[in-house]
């Protein structure tokens, strides 16, 4: 084909290719503007709510803070009644049970292996409970806490397990492939070494973490009692702020 005519040609295939992107790129357009329209109308609802709340958080511009945040195909997995702080953070391949609470700046990190923690337990505010890559005992590397365990404020929990019923004092460090059994105890500001163990029914405290003395029958009782305050307590924390997405709805099926 002559010069002219394989010019005309490919101008001419050019517009029928912007002829046909056209409208695609117009409904995306729309598509755009009406989610952003949408999402400035929820936020305008949302602030007016909070204003007849006497609530102005709203005004913080600088936070973006997620409480829920993925790691590549492993997600946090949360039963319905879980209390999880608004500046708290669950990472990674982490599962919560029921009526269990995550208090204000804890950190759980699932990002080396695996945590769980059973129904009824308290994470105290600050504390940091971390995956492990490997543990020292050589048995599976991964952070297990159990029922009705009250954790409290400020410790640090790597690669180890808590069985039911125990409670970690505040400021607690407990270090990979250490084990703190069932119905026992682990004193304030105490260093529980790699390997160590806690036995059911004492009390240890330390640093390095020794044994202290026997548990009586009356404070094993209150291990249960201190837990079931502590979410009644979560539940009037949590009753202050509005879930997103669909979780109200799923409030609304358990109270029925």
């Amino acid at each position: 084909a002559p010069p002219g005519g394989l010019r005309r040609s490919r101008a001419a295939r050019r517009r029928s290719a912007l002829a046909q992107a056209a409208p695609m790129s117009t409904m995306k357009r729309v598509l755009v503007g009406l989610g952003k329209a949408l999402r400035d109308t929820g936020q305008s609802i949302e602030r007016m709510g909070m204003r007849a709340q006497d609530n102005w958080i709203f005004q913080e511009k600088i936070c973006r803070h997620r409480a829920l945040m993925n790691l590549f195909d492993q997600r946090p997995k949360l039963s319905q009644s879980v209390f999880v702080a608004p500046n708290a953070s669950l990472i990674g391949n982490v599962q919560i049970e029921d009526e269990s609470s995550i208090w204000y700046g804890a950190v759980v990190r699932g990002d080396q292996s695996p945590v769980s923690i059973g129904g009824r337990t308290s994470i105290g505010d600050r504390t940091v409970v971390a995956s492990s890559s490997v543990n020292p005992t050589g048995f599976a590397a991964r952070t297990a806490i159990g029922d009705w365990v009250t954790v409290g404020e400020g410790c640090v929990l790597r690669g180890c397990s808590v069985d039911n019923y125990a409670v970690i004092g505040e400021g607690c460090i407990i270090q990979e492939g250490a084990l703190v059994e069932s119905k026992a105890i682990l004193e304030a500001g105490s260093v529980l070494p790699s390997g160590a163990r806690v036995p059911s029914g004492e009390v240890y405290a330390g640093n390095p973490a020794a044994f202290v003395r026997k548990l009586e029958k009356e404070e094993m009782a209150a291990i249960e009692t201190k837990a079931d305050e502590i979410f009644e307590l979560s539940r009037k924390h949590a009753d202050e702020f509005l879930s997103y997405s669909t979780n109200y709805q799923l409030r609304e099926q358990m109270g029925k």
